[in-house]
């Protein structure tokens, strides 16, 4: 076979067993030296792929495609910078343990650090942000194809192991880069002949197994048994079965249970809403547990990790299916490395349920006063109602992402709870950047195949923008919601706001951008809504004609902050009375 026919099936073998592997969805960047690659990916009938002008997009878009199935997308870029520009994605696809598989199309060994153009050293590039890096050889009958197909598949298994996250793959093709049918009788394909007949990968891997050690859960079932004032707190989580293993075992025990918005079970109505409750300090310290069980990862809010700081229990325990450390206060007592599903499994009937819950009324009325205060009808649609509106409107059929900043902690904390299965939510949270939003929303659609609104900032939606060209595609239906108060809302909440007179100029950067041209730009339709009752009508419409469409919700930053103040000055008087009562927040059961 010529140069041509062995990077032809070289190529064609790597993107075959992929598929095999479930790799098979690939987002594709348009260069000159990953052309085997990408028509390796276009022949291919069961390949399915995106075209994407820009790598950032790209590689963020296959972070919410893995967030959405559990399985990695497979990146295809050119060489030089194109692949650089993957390195925000791939940071976060490795901080929240998301795969990802990155093919970077190279320069051949003469070329390097010769002064050859587009060629930077791209093997190692991302550092120890990827589970798994290697530089192939170039194609060659000299290679053995079976050790080819062997790599491919030990790529896929790094990408899917524990913890999950990227795999970075350096090929290096030499010219002509074109393609010419191989010759299938070659005696170099002979060794992978039973191969491309039979369908099946080359190599099965199982997953690594999650079942907790028998010594943990015993050691924790006392724990828990001998607890008088427990609570359980549900951080980020990779499936929503996970956080409903917990939150039955909360209900089954009557164990209070603390869900953060990355839980996938904040929106439930089966979850007390304790974020605003555990920012007033006079109930936190009247709360006060002597045990908490934390399944999961993370958390938006710092309410928990507060109260744990000024009133520290005897146990904290932490669940999660994931080898890395998790003790930002190093205050962990017990780390259990499993699912927490089959822990909350493993933890049934440990004790006797609670008898009662002393704030069983509390929430209603945080309820009623939330509404009240910014949700009627001919109010302005704000930063607080927008979240709330958008959680109690949209139904199970229809996806959440949430950018980071304010859209995040507002969701967290003024989200209603719906009254059917909760939305299938996602964010950011492994680095909590507000880069890429817009391409991972759109890829998490496309990955769950249903329709998503986002909650995004104005500052991150400038930050993504060229991604709204994704959303004319019938992939991605999205609902894109933009809290415009005109630069960086968050830092007038910070500290710093009350310590310089430079706030705007050096901190929240104010834009002037229109929002409207842009989604115009983009054919996209747009709308700015004045009240919440616009807002609203306009909402539950965007629901039924599962389009994409861009709506402002236009705000000012002052405003914005005085009415977060105002609301939660009402909620702390709720709160402190509560804290107040001589009737206990826990209960204990009789022993």
């Amino acid at each position: 076979m010529n140069h041509k026919q062995i990077t032809t099936l070289w190529c064609g073998l790597i993107v075959e067993e992929l598929i095999r592997q479930g790799a098979g969805f690939f987002c594709i960047s348009p260069g000159s030296r990953s052309t085997p690659l990408t028509l390796a990916v276009a022949s291919n009938p069961k390949a399915r792929f995106r075209m994407f002008p820009d790598e950032r997009p790209a590689g963020f878009y296959a972070l919410g495609y893995a967030r959405a199935t559990g399985r990695p997308a497979v990146l295809i870029c050119t060489s030089g910078t194109a692949v650089a520009n993957y390195f925000p994605a791939v940071v976060e696809a490795s901080a929240d343990a998301q795969p990802m598989i990155v093919l970077s199309a190279d320069r051949p060994f003469e070329l390097l650090e010769a002064g050859a153009n587009q060629t930077i050293r791209q093997q190692h590039l991302f550092g120890d942000y990827v589970r798994w890096n290697l530089e192939l050889p170039e194609p060659g009958t000299a290679t053995p194809l079976a050790s080819l197909l062997s790599t491919v598949g030990q790529a896929v298994k790094r990408s899917l192991g524990s913890p999950a996250g990227p795999v970075h793959l350096n090929l290096p093709f030499r010219e002509p880069l074109e393609p010419e049918a191989p010759d299938p009788g070659h005696p170099w394909a002979a060794p992978v002949r039973g191969w491309l007949e039979s369908g099946e990968p080359w190599c099965r891997f199982e997953r690594p197994r999650q079942e907790p050690d028998a010594d943990g859960v015993a050691a924790l079932r006392q724990i828990i048994a001998d607890a008088e004032r427990p609570l359980f707190v549900a951080g980020s989580m990779s499936r929503t079965e996970e956080g409903e293993a917990v939150a039955a075992l909360a209900d089954s025990l009557r164990v209070p249970l603390f869900a953060d918005l990355t839980s996938g079970i904040r929106l439930s109505a089966r979850c007390t809403p304790w974020q605003l409750a555990l920012q007033n300090e006079t109930f936190a310290s009247a709360f006060s547990p002597d045990t908490v069980i934390h399944f999961g990862g993370p958390m938006i809010g710092k309410q928990p990790a507060m109260m744990l700081r000024n009133h520290p229990p005897r146990h904290y325990v932490v669940v999660r299916n994931h080898p890395g450390r998790f003790s930002p206060d190093h205050n962990v007592t017990l780390s259990i490395e499993a699912s927490p599903a089959s822990v909350a499994s493993a933890l049934e009937a440990c004790r006797e349920p609670l008898l009662s819950a002393g704030y069983a009324d509390l929430f209603p009325e945080v309820a009623e006063t939330i509404d009240n205060t910014v949700c009627s009808p001919d109010a302005p649609v704000s930063e607080i109602s927008a979240p709330r509106i958008v959680s109690s409107l949209a139904d199970d059929g229809h996806a959440l992402f949430v950018s980071n900043s304010m859209p995040a902690r507002d969701m967290d904390l003024y989200a209603a709870p719906t009254s059917g299965r909760p939305l299938r939510v996602a964010l950011n949270r492994g680095v909590s950047g507000i880069d890429g939003i817009i391409s991972t929303a759109a890829g998490f659609s496309a990955g769950l195949g249903c329709p998503a609104t986002l909650l995004i900032g104005d500052i991150s939606f400038l930050h993504d923008l060229n991604a709204l060209s994704l959303l004319k595609h019938p992939w991605n239906p999205l609902i894109v919601i933009v809290l415009n108060n005109r630069g960086g809302g968050i830092f007038s909440f910070l500290p710093i706001a009350s310590q310089t007179d430079r706030l705007d100029e050096c901190f929240a950067t104010p834009q002037n951008f229109s929002v409207e041209l842009a989604a115009k730009t983009f054919g996209l339709s747009y709308a700015c809504p004045a009240t919440n009752r616009e807002f609203s009508a306009l909402y539950a419409e965007a629901l039924r004609r599962n389009e994409s469409i861009v709506i402002e919700i236009s705000s000012d930053r002052q405003a914005n902050l005085h009415l977060h103040r105002s609301l939660r000055a009402q909620l702390d008087t709720i709160f402190e009375q509560m804290a107040n009562r001589k009737e206990p927040i826990f209960t204990p059961s009789h022993r």
